[in-house]
């Protein structure tokens, strides 16, 4: 089973429903529909969200369009828990409802993709399940803020200068045929949480979003540097990159977050704070683990 897993704030609705429309699109290209769930939470936490500036009503009836019209099988859920504060919350429960066996696709409201990225990204599951114990199969992007992230850029962007992704029309970017569609190794790893990657949940069960990670925080980074611990014990895991299915935020409609509290927590600063006790308490665990199984 795949669980395409999405999150969103009320000022995000009208890109949720792009994305929803979007992905119907790529189910033309799937042949087994009964295997993929839309996990979905709509976030209104008056915590974190301020609801005298949301048109409720609204909000509700394109949310349930949204539901009543997804070609992929919803689960689609409206959170006024006072303690689901943003993505990382959602996240965690989509984990927890995972099989081993499973695979999770984290995708952000802002994300355009090609049509057939979907399909090709089932595919590739195939192919990298026969290769990896634990694995994430990430799509390309174009350019990006620097250097680091040119492992999963697309060649046409490779020479484009730095914070070239600020300047690009998304849809003119996805459109375009960039040539056979190829898995292929990449030598570390880097993707960016909800950038329609594929993981093994099996991988995202073992490593988890520590709770100390509250909101919105690194846990795409906390899982890389997990990952690179597991490889550098020898365990077999491994990312992918889908060459030539390239993905691009919307960099310049994205509607203003005025629904969300001006005194919120800055989540991000507050979970780096536990980054590396939290990255000690993952070694510890991989540590034991291989002594007590005598690996």
């Amino acid at each position: 089973m795949i669980f395409i897993s999405i999150h969103l704030f009320p000022h995000e609705i009208k890109n949720f429903q792009r994305i929803v429309e979007s992905l119907n699109d790529a189910t033309y290209f799937v042949k087994n529909l009964e295997e993929i769930i839309l996990d979905v939470s709509l976030n209104i936490n008056t915590e974190v969200v301020n609801m005298k500036s949301v048109d409720i009503s609204n909000l509700i009836s394109i949310f349930s369009k949204c539901e009543l019209n997804s070609k992929i099988k919803p689960k689609f859920k409206i959170i006024s828990d006072k303690n689901f504060l943003g993505v990382n919350e959602h996240r965690r429960n989509t984990i927890s409802t995972t099989k081993q066996s499973d695979y999770i696709l984290f995708l952000d409201c802002d994300l355009y993709f090609d049509k057939k990225i979907l399909a090709n990204q089932i595919n590739a599951i195939e192919l990298a399940k026969r290769n990896s114990d634990f694995f994430i199969i990430s799509p390309q992007v174009v350019k990006l803020w620097d250097t680091t992230w040119d492992c999963i850029v697309n060649e046409t962007y490779l020479n484009k200068s730095n914070n070239f992704y600020k300047k690009v029309n998304p849809n003119k970017i996805i459109q375009k045929n960039y040539g056979d569609v190829k898995l292929t190794y990449c030598n570390t790893f880097k993707w960016g949480g909800g950038w329609f990657n594929i993981i093994s949940a099996n991988l995202l069960k073992l490593i988890g979003i520590p709770n100390t990670f509250k909101g919105y925080g690194p846990d795409d980074t906390f899982v890389m540097e997990c990952c690179k611990y597991m490889k550098s014990k020898n365990m077999d895991v491994q990312q992918y990159i889908l060459k030539n299915m390239i993905v691009v935020e919307d960099r310049f409609n994205q509607h203003p977050d005025s629904s969300l509290k001006n005194d919120i927590t800055n989540f991000r600063e507050n979970a780096n704070k536990h980054f590396y006790k939290e990255l000690g308490f993952f070694k510890k665990k991989i540590n034991d683990t291989i002594y007590n199984h005598g690996l």
